[in-house]
């Protein structure tokens, strides 16, 4: 794959210039358009984007401060590599800090947060891969939502970012089976279920056996390309 396919042209967009970058960097990671271990000089990776060095410099720190990204002195940068210790990592902080708020949050939902809930789980079985990640994205943050403060927020924000490059490599939006998104949506359901009831240990076990079924399936595929 030649570097002109990986990310594309922002020239034309009037946005955030910065966040531009950072979402088009990022949708190249995760997609696997730029590959782990991909190094790349920052004034090429400038001049496909058309935009100037300073915002994919600052899009770049925003990334590496997220595990996608590492910086290096020279003007340069690459893909974080993806590994098990990491991954193990990731997910052990998420056990940390989404269960209880997770279980803090179940039955605390108001009228309007109960349906947004049944949007998005509607929206992860969406047939547009984009609207389905986010979507699912989203319904994970609904989760949490009552119990987490501004902290809490930026720091799951920052983990779910870690783990879905990882989570992209077995659960790939855009390879998926009818069967498999019924299935994925029948998980999520049981989650949805657990949120609404007034049971916080019934919650926060929902999510961790979620959870820890997701982390196994995608360190049995890690360790299969650590193996190569």
């Amino acid at each position: 794959m030649t570097q002109e396919t990986q990310v594309r042209s922002l020239a034309e967009s009037s946005a955030s210039i910065v966040d531009l970058v950072t979402a088009e960097i990022r949708r190249a990671v995760l997609t696997g358009a730029l590959a782990p271990g991909t190094a790349f000089s920052i004034r090429d990776l400038a001049t496909q984007l058309g935009v100037s060095h300073i915002p994919v410099r600052e899009a770049l720190r925003r990334l590496e401060s997220q595990g996608l990204i590492v910086l290096r002195r020279a003007r340069s940068a690459s893909v974080a590599p993806l590994t098990s210790a990491d991954l193990q990592a990731i997910y052990r902080l998420r056990y940390l800090i989404e269960l209880p708020l997770a279980g803090s949050s179940a039955g605390r939902r108001s009228p309007a947060e109960r349906e947004r809930l049944d949007a998005l789980l509607e929206g992860s079985r969406d047939p547009d891969p984009e609207v389905a990640w986010q979507a699912h994205y989203d319904f994970h943050a609904a989760l949490v939502h009552p119990a987490a403060n501004e902290w809490d927020d930026r720091m799951m924000q920052t983990l779910w970012m870690a783990a879905e490059r990882y989570t992209h490599l077995v659960f790939d939006p855009t390879q998926i089976t009818e069967t498999e998104r019924q299935r994925r949506y029948e998980t999520h359901l049981v989650l949805r279920d657990a949120a609404l009831r007034d049971d916080a240990d019934a919650m926060a076990d929902a999510l961790r056996a979620h959870l820890s079924a997701n982390e196994g399936r995608i360190l049995d595929h890690i360790s299969t390309l650590e193996r190569r």
